[in-house]
């Protein structure tokens, strides 16, 4: 695998987190308009796409996650 193909794999959109961790897209949503998951956002506008860093998504699970 390739660095472009790496860094490629890393950056999730929308649908691919809701595909990979089940999490929906108003799930997403409010995780991220109450900051309580790490995202970033490419741009400055309203619509600008969301990306999620699969690394630090799977960090957040890990800290967050129950017994």
């Amino acid at each position: 695998m390739t660095t472009k193909e790496s860094n490629k794999n890393r950056w999730l959109t929308i649908a691919d987190v809701e595909r990979e961790y089940g999490f929906s897209r108003t799930t997403q949503h409010k995780m991220r308009k109450e900051k309580i998951v790490p995202f970033s956002k490419i741009g400055d506008k309203q619509n600008s796409p969301i990306r999620y860093d699969r690394l630090e998504l799977d960090k957040w699970l890990e800290d967050n996650k129950r017994a």
